[in-house]
């Protein structure tokens, strides 16, 4: 496969991209959760899941830089068939994530200048379109295109930081919770707190899959992702001190921004003017743009790779002969995305979520077990303190996966046909339950049908 250099500021911003892609939606944090739990919640994910994950992809990324990144890693340390659960579990989800990118800017646009749905519609298929064609083009071209997205998206977000920093007259901490509402329960403070921001602290391993393309990769990628982790909590922290600090009233904060609530784009026009409140909405709609251009050179990745192992139709791993890159997976991608644009399936975001955890535990036990099977493996970047000390870093995070998939699948707030949950082995299970749970045994059923070639790795 062709590789490409990439300098170190690109990987940096591409990483800032999959991660984070921009503060906005932490608005819903706040409003839920209180402002103080949610900055807790802020301050404290970086270390006990989002660490975890990126010392991970950095180890893992540096001894195993090939292309389809976590799957790779998986199915050598745990097996072909956990492989498969890996990397099928987390491309379906990025299937429906993806989508939602496009959704979301094309609503944004829709909402501010009022054009109609034919037009929304004909938006979305162009920015797919568009996405498509710079993704078959290579990843240095992904690599400039991030880089420039990334720009635009942090500064109008540190103006706000610096100007509601400047106007400071609340204490942001508080309340640190809502009131009359429980820490706990299935809508507790926490819960929803929680599910929001290990969303948002999600993604340190996508660039891993991109490592067969890249010149150095297990020099480039550790050092993007060490730089990346703190810069991305700060991106987060910031605004929402900032917001809090000058203008109060955590209660109205919403994503919609409507009548009677704020998003960080009218705290920005309120505090800063017209010119800032514009440039916050650009960012909104750059960010989503921006995930939606790096998920999909991300997401094709793997799905190459297990069209290559025999584990999905051997059109997939087909390669563009001029830049090396996975178009048919790419073209995949779109064609999904094209039709999921036309229909409402905000709400599979929920299993989304269940979907990309159990993925996120697979990595996990394979990076400690690969520690076990193969300690003479070179890793140009290792976690300190030998294999014990990996089994303590990634029990944070086990418990976070096993916790939420747990309230996703006891989740009763979906009521069909006057029932919202089913009795399963003495558990009361939700819809979200049954449709999530339904999303995960897809990959076992179907391995037995598509693992019909010889493992190539042996």
């Amino acid at each position: 496969m062709k590789r490409t250099r990439i300098p170190l500021f690109s990987a940096f911003f591409m990483i800032y991209i999959f991660v984070s892609g921009g503060s906005f939606g932490i608005e819903e944090m706040v409003a839920s959760s209180g402002p103080g739990l949610t900055l807790l919640l802020l301050l404290a994910l970086p270390v006990i899941w989002a660490l975890p994950m990126a010392l991970i992809a950095s180890e893992l990324g540096s001894a195993i830089p090939d292309s389809g990144g976590f799957y790779v890693w998986t199915r050598r340390s745990l097996g072909r068939f956990w492989g498969f659960q890996a990397g099928w579990w987390w491309s379906l989800a990025l299937l429906v994530d993806t989508s939602l990118y496009i959704v979301l800017s094309a609503t944004y646009l829709q909402n501010q200048m009022g054009f109609s749905d034919g037009v929304y519609y004909a938006l979305c298929w162009t920015i797919i379109a568009v996405c498509t064609i710079v993704n078959v083009r290579g990843i240095k071209v992904v690599a400039i295109g991030s880089t420039l997205f990334a720009v635009l998206i942090i500064s109008p977000i540190l103006v706000l930081a610096v100007i509601g920093i400047a106007n400071w007259q609340f204490n942001p901490f508080t309340p640190m919770t809502p009131p009359d509402t429980n820490l706990l329960g299935t809508d507790g403070a926490l819960i929803v707190g929680l599910s929001i921001g290990m969303w948002f602290y999600s993604g340190y391993e996508s660039m891993s899959t991109l490592a067969g393309e890249i010149e150095e990769p297990q020099r480039i990628i550790p050092k993007a992702l060490m730089l990346a982790l703190p810069f991305v909590a700060l991106m987060y922290v910031l605004p929402t001190i900032a917001s809090l600090a000058a203008f109060g009233h955590w209660e109205l904060f919403s994503v919609d921004g409507g009548d009677d609530t704020v998003s960080f784009v009218d705290i920005g026009h309120i505090l800063g003017g017209t010119a800032l409140g514009h440039a916050l909405l650009a960012s909104v709609v750059l960010g989503n743009l921006a995930l939606y251009l790096d998920y999909m050179a991300s997401g094709a990745r793997p799905l190459q790779k297990l069209a290559e192992d025999g584990l999905l139709p051997r059109p997939l791993a087909l390669l563009n002969d001029r830049f090396g890159t996975p178009v048919v997976a790419l073209l995949l991608i779109a064609g999904v995305n094209a039709v999921l644009v036309i229909g409402p399936f905000q709400s599979l975001v929920i299993i989304d979520v269940l979907l990309m955890v159990a993925s996120y535990a697979l990595i996990f036990i394979a990076a400690l077990r690969l520690r076990m099977r193969e300690p003479g493996l070179v890793r140009p970047f290792k976690i300190p303190g030998g294999t014990y000390a990996l089994a303590i870093l990634i029990i944070p995070p086990l418990c976070l996966i096993a916790f939420m998939m747990s309230i996703t699948v006891t989740d009763h707030s979906v009521s069909l046909w006057g029932l919202d949950r089913f009795n399963l082995l003495g558990l009361g299970v939700g819809w979200y339950g049954i449709a999530g749970l339904m999303a995960l045994l897809s990959g076992p059923v179907l391995y037995p049908l598509l693992a019909r070639d010889p493992d190539p790795a042996g």
